[in-house]
């Protein structure tokens, strides 16, 4: 197998919606809670199901040329549905009482897209590395240091978007270190309480 056929398999299997579904449903087991299985279906329909369907959509329509929408002037419209997506993921997970470290990573997904959907307008920043690195850096901020280890999953997806030429280094290095620190700044503010609906 050579290292282009490694690479689209390494994107493929780390791809933003899988680790968002992923992230969730290990979060959500983690809770004792009677509503497990609602919580898992509201995360599971808004943060993957869904985004995924709207991608099969648009190319299906020809408004984007492939999975990913490597062209930048293409990517403006499954993000901004992606936004709305996590946006009515955490006003669902609002009205059902979900657990607050639920309903707040769903928020960071919301912001955090929202970001990268203005950045995109002028430059092509990766997904995939915001993909990891923000699901990961609330997983660090709720469960502890113990999680750190998590973050090694960056270093093959960026790789792998280099190695595709679908990202520039400091693409993949930007969406990495912003998700980051906007992750971690909402944590911090939605699990004190101070912002969330």
């Amino acid at each position: 197998m050579n290292k282009k056929r490694i690479a689209s398999v390494v994107s493929a299997a780390l791809n933003a919606p899988l680790i968002t579904m992923i992230t969730f449903i290990l979060l959500i087991l983690g809770q004792s809670t009677p509503k497990t299985p609602l919580l898992i279906g509201i995360t599971s329909l808004f943060g993957c199901v869904l985004p995924l369907i709207m991608v099969g959509i648009l190319l299906k329509l020809n408004l984007i040329e492939d999975f990913y929408a490597y062209n930048k002037e293409q990517r403006f419209i499954p993000f901004l549905w992606t936004s709305l997506f996590y946006l009515m993921g955490s006003l669902s997970l609002f009205w059902v009482e979900a657990p607050i470290m639920v309903t707040a990573l769903m928020t960071c997904y919301f912001v955090n897209s929202l970001v990268l959907t203005i950045i995109t307008f002028k430059w092509k920043i990766s997904i995939h590395a915001s993909g990891i690195t923000g699901p990961v850096t609330a997983l660090v901020y709720l469960l502890g240091l113990t999680m750190i280890p998590l973050f090694l999953f960056v270093i093959p997806v960026a790789w792998a978007r280099v190695e595709l030429k679908a990202h520039t280094i400091m693409q993949v290095t930007a969406g990495a270190i912003i998700s980051t620190m906007l992750t971690w700044l909402q944590m911090s503010l939605y699990m004190r309480g101070l912002v969330l609906f």
